[in-house]
């Protein structure tokens, strides 16, 4: 880690929210209004993140590589997940992604504007154009244990 800021976000945060601003001023809820996550930090260096939908479908199998086609997709598009090494430089975490549920992130840096008061910690994606409108990924955190 390059800085102090890096020591302060070392621990385990569970997800508070997960919020998509538009530049138009409209709220998106990708996974839901009450989505569940969690995000480590460690000391030495490496993240890991974990979001999800908290009513996510279940399978109607118990084999996990034997559900429709239908139903890993949905799978898919309720859950996001990656880890790897992170960096921090001033008010910025970069994640460095080795391992993601999204195949395009491996190999590339994932960088988070973050805001940390006490306990509560909010990562803001970069502004990305969709559809015409630019939109900024916004995830809160609780410190759950340092």
């Amino acid at each position: 880690m390059s800085s102090r800021d890096g020591e302060q976000l070392v621990g385990r945060w569970r997800l508070v929210s997960y919020v998509v601003r538009a530049d138009d001023g409209s709220l998106a809820f990708p996974l839901g209004r009450s989505p569940q996550g969690s995000l480590l930090y460690t000391a030495g260096g490496w993240m890991a993140a974990q979001v999800g939908a908290a009513d996510r479908v279940r399978f109607t199998t118990e084999d996990p590589l034997g559900a429709s086609e239908a139903e890993r997709a949905l799978a898919f598009s309720s859950y996001l997940a990656y880890c790897g090494p992170y960096d921090v430089a001033g008010d910025v975490v970069t994640h460095h992604v080795a391992m993601s549920w999204f195949p395009n992130w491996v190999g590339t840096e994932q960088a988070r504007s973050f805001e940390l008061v006490g306990d509560e910690l909010l990562l803001r994606t970069p502004p990305i154009e969709v559809g015409g409108r630019m939109l900024v990924s916004e995830f809160r955190w609780r410190r759950e244990e340092a």
